[in-house]
């Protein structure tokens, strides 16, 4: 049996198409896949979904619920990322107008629902650098820790992350029963 693909270096020349600041972090991103920035660095929905997940079992635990939650949310985002890349891929190939339009809907939907998702991260992001600075270790294990407090703490940004998860849930259930068979069947 073949070794799986690797994935793709990201290079400066990536990094600038997608107009990411100079010096963020590549290491963590697919070139391939649409960038989420954070703190630094660039990753992309799978990329994130695990780094989420690791610190969430680092902090709490692989048997804790909240673990559970984590990984749930991690196959949210690559589906919901997913499924915007294909309908993009696929929208200049629909034939009949209304086709087009309900999958320019769902891409309209689903770039709301990342625009929550970078609000979210956004949100995580200040508790993270004061964790840095209050060890004096620079972005390393307080602050992975301490984004797992905000984005999954009850007094923090629980709430958003349950909603977000939701609504990409209902996404997903949707362009699953909406988009497939103009997917399967662009020229009809």
């Amino acid at each position: 049996s073949k070794p799986p693909p690797s994935t793709p270096k990201a290079t400066e020349s990536d990094a600038r198409r997608h107009k990411i600041p100079q010096g963020y972090s590549l290491k963590n991103w697919d070139p391939e896949e649409e960038p989420i920035l954070l703190l630094g660095s660039v990753f992309d929905a799978n990329s994130l979904g695990k780094w989420i997940y690791d610190w969430t079992v680092y902090h709490e635990g692989p048997d804790k619920p909240i673990a559970d939650m984590a990984g749930d949310l991690w196959l949210l985002l690559i589906k919901l990322y997913g499924k915007i890349k294909r309908a993009e891929e696929i929208v200049g190939q629909i034939r009949s107008a209304e086709n087009r339009e309900i999958m320019n809907d769902f891409i309209d939907a689903g770039e709301r629902l990342t625009d929550k998702f970078r609000a979210l991260l956004k949100a995580c992001e200040s508790p993270m650098l004061k964790a840095a600075k209050k060890k004096g270790s620079g972005l390393g294990k307080n602050s992975g820790v301490e984004f797992v407090l905000t984005l999954f703490g009850r007094d923090r940004e629980l709430a958003k992350t349950e909603k977000l998860m939701q609504g990409i849930r209902l996404f997903d259930l949707r362009f699953d029963a909406n988009c497939q068979d103009i997917i399967d069947n662009p020229t009809l």
